[in-house]
């Protein structure tokens, strides 16, 4: 049975689970809608998702890039902590489970912080509307170095393939309804910010205003952001908050061959935006 529901995130059948996912979410910003007359543009959600199919054939030719792969590596020689310890197999992927989302937070930082990373990054942030498609708003070269990034972590502690599967199966979950143009009562989205990362929240982290590009890094746990200082509440987000980046590291037009090619674009005055 276990086996069954693992193979839910495996092969062809990982791709149908983020299509059903990204699908879902569409559907709920239409019942649900924080943003009303948000046009739907399947030319933008085309040109989205292009970066994770781009993003997938290279990770795919260069399969020892990918965590899960790492994974079955770190299983069949032995590597990493997990296989020194008599650790229970539940507790181990509880334990990867969080350290996985803990290993995403910290990358997240570091793409923000080190212009060479934020140069991968810009292209996601430059999307002036955030819905569902902009979770595959993801530049192939960022898709590599994450990966590179989880792969450290897979052999440092032997995380099993089970639990790599199943943090690809909650993190698909949370990166897509986390930019989802929907919205949650207030006292129920002040209350689960406390522990996970909401639509609002992460719609935050998306704003022009430098202020608020430095904040929320999380995925699916707010608790990091809450420890290390960068959490700032839904309860933040203005009905009028405009999306994307000002100046030059905006994407002057928001084209495929633009976005494609954004990592090697080196605006005049370049810089990460910052706040005062």
């Amino acid at each position: 049975m276990e086996m069954d529901f693992l193979d839910l995130f495996k092969g062809w059948n990982a791709i149908f689970y983020l299509i059903g996912v990204l699908c879902i979410g569409l559907i709920l910003e239409q019942i649900i809608p924080w943003r009303r007359g948000v046009n739907v543009n399947p030319i933008r959600w085309a040109r989205n998702a292009s970066m994770t199919f781009y993003g997938g054939i290279i990770l795919g030719l260069v399969p020892f890039l990918g965590t899960y792969a790492g994974s079955v590596s770190a299983a069949e020689n032995e590597i990493g902590i997990f296989y020194q310890t008599g650790i229970p197999i539940g507790v181990k992927i509880v334990i990867s489970v969080i350290v996985f989302d803990l290993a995403t937070y910290i990358e997240h930082r570091l793409l923000h912080q080190y212009y060479i990373f934020w140069r991968t990054h810009r292209s996601h942030h430059a999307d002036t509307i955030i819905d569902a498609t902009t979770s595959l708003r993801f530049h192939p070269f960022e898709s590599i170095l994450r990966s590179i990034f989880g792969i450290c972590f897979v052999y440092l502690l032997g995380i099993p393939v089970s639990a790599v599967l199943i943090y690809y199966g909650i993190n698909v979950i949370w990166n897509t309804l986390g930019h989802t143009n929907i919205a949650l009562p207030p006292a129920i989205d002040r209350l689960v910010s406390r522990i996970f990362i909401t639509p609002h929240m992460h719609r935050l982290h998306h704003s022009t205003q430098p202020i608020h590009l430095d904040k929320n890094f999380g995925t699916i746990f707010s608790i990091w952001d809450q420890l290390f200082g960068t959490f700032c509440g839904p309860w933040e987000l203005s009905e009028d908050e405009e999306f994307g980046l000002d100046g030059p590291e905006q994407i002057t037009v928001d084209s495929f061959s633009n976005i494609i090619l954004d990592p090697f674009r080196t605006p005049e005055n370049r810089a990460i935006p910052k706040p005062d």
